[in-house]
């Protein structure tokens, strides 16, 4: 996927909006205190597919899902740690950071001109306004936007630190006139995520779906509902959601002899909704291929795993051939290994899919399901099957399938679990599990409240 040439406008916190080239002449430049309509140019399903792009361009960066994302989740657990061949990430590998830490900053304001992006697409009318070709334009923004603000809320929200305080929920390009909008609670950003992902379920159509892996498609949809369900604790609905994507019969799990080699190349059967890297992305040496390799092979390798993450794995299990070794490191080469950095990055696998259905079906009490479902992980990795299918068991192969793809984390604090490694002991609750709301963003909307202890 190529993505159309565009160029950058900052904006305060309702954030940065991407210019495309394929839109009229006159395409706003809007500030927030601009009081033009967006609408006025654009026009047509043309320009809204346009603004879908450029939101999947600024997902593309380092600041978001190229690297910092990913490798701050991953540093934050029990699963890898910045090893000091660089400064980078170990102010997060430490839990050291504070409200004027650059990764915190730089993330926030992506993921907010993401929205800003989809904002613009949600709110136009365009030719044909009612037509399925535009309507599922609009639920691809709504997904992305439900997907921008489950990353916001995971990364600093208050649920894991022991508070109620969500993220500023910008829903209108220009927020009605309200430019300081306050943090909504952890509830109501839970519940506008649904929400937008309940809309998009019902505007988008699966035959409308684009064949490319980078595209959001209605696959993408119930995948990412599997996943909110399983984050707020609604097994029911997340069970049901996966089924969807389970039942389609469009996915599959590949099998032992394919694993390793389908991380060099993009697409197949097994990824749901990646982002595509293009030939300028790709010019950049600010990426996870950078730092997950070897330091005699990068000169970087600033991210080691643990001995904790390796001992999981059995030796005949086939993920172990991901790992490289040197006498003073273990480092994840066999995740986005292409020396050329080209890689698309993986939001959604359908192995997670299928976890996150075990996992709700162990929560329901369904022991044959989950036990079914967590074995066609094991038996396609060449690891030993389970004979019970115990929530421990299957967080236990959930750790060792998606190992430093962005979601380790998560998978800890969602349980209610802290992060204890040889580096850090940091307990559930604690106010360090939310990472601090920027300064800047602080200083200049006097709405916003900071988190605990920053």
């Amino acid at each position: 996927m190529k993505y159309i040439a565009f160029k950058k406008i900052s904006l305060l916190l309702v954030a940065l909006v991407i210019v495309i080239s394929s839109c009229s002449e006159d395409f706003l430049e809007p500030t927030v205190t601009d009081s033009k309509d967006v609408n006025t140019s654009i026009t047509n399903v043309t320009d809204l597919k346009a603004l879908v792009t450029g939101a999947l361009a600024k997902m593309s960066t380092t600041e978001y899902y190229r690297r910092n994302y990913i490798i701050t989740s991953e540093v934050r657990s029990n699963n890898a740690f910045a090893n000091g061949n660089t400064s980078r990430f170990l102010e997060e590998t430490y839990f050291s950071y504070n409200a004027f830490s650059s990764t915190s900053e730089l993330l926030w304001n992506q993921i907010y001109s993401v929205i800003a992006n989809t904002n613009i697409v949600i709110n136009s009318e365009v030719q044909n306004n009612e037509s399925a070709a535009v309507n599922h334009v609009k639920g691809q923004a709504y997904a992305l936007r439900a997907l921008a603000y489950m990353d916001l809320l995971r990364v600093y929200g208050q649920q894991y630190s022991g508070g109620d305080l969500g993220v500023p929920l910008i829903l209108e390009f220009l927020n009605d006139g309200n430019n300081f909008p306050a943090r909504a609670t952890v509830q109501e950003t839970w519940s506008q995520i649904g929400q937008d992902l309940q809309t998009a379920q019902e505007l988008m159509d699966v035959d409308l779906n684009a064949t490319s892996k980078t595209e959001v498609t209605t696959w993408m949809v119930d995948a990412l509902q599997s996943r909110y369900f399983l984050y707020i604790r609604d097994y029911e609905n997340s069970a049901a959601a996966a089924k969807r994507v389970m039942d389609s019969e469009v996915f599959s799990i590949l099998d032992a002899s394919s694993f390793v080699s389908s991380w060099s190349s993009d697409g197949g059967s097994n990824r749901i909704f990646e982002i595509a890297i293009t030939t300028t992305d790709a010019e950049l040496f600010e990426n996870i291929y950078n730092v997950y390799q070897d330091f005699s092979v990068t000169g970087f390798g600033d991210i080691a795993l643990t001995i904790d993450l390796l001992n999981l794995y059995e030796l005949q299990d086939v993920r172990r051939q991901l790992f490289s070794f040197t006498p003073i490191a273990i480092n994840m080469t066999g995740k986005y290994p292409s020396s050329d950095f080209a890689d698309d990055i993986i939001v959604i696998r359908y192995a997670e899919v299928v976890l996150n259905y075990a996992e709700a079906m162990a929560w329901l009490g369904n022991e044959e399901e989950a036990l079914t479902a967590l074995n066609s992980i094991s038996e396609n990795r060449n690891a030993q099957t389970f004979t019970v299918a115990s929530v421990a068991n299957i967080l236990a192969e959930r750790r060792r399938e998606l190992a430093m793809e962005g979601s380790g984390f998560f998978d800890l604090v969602r349980n209610d679990i802290g992060v204890t490694t040889f580096l850090v002991d940091v307990p559930f609750g604690s106010p360090l599990l939310a990472l601090p709301i920027p300064r800047q963003e602080i200083e200049s909307n006097p709405q916003i409240i900071q988190n605990e202890g920053y």
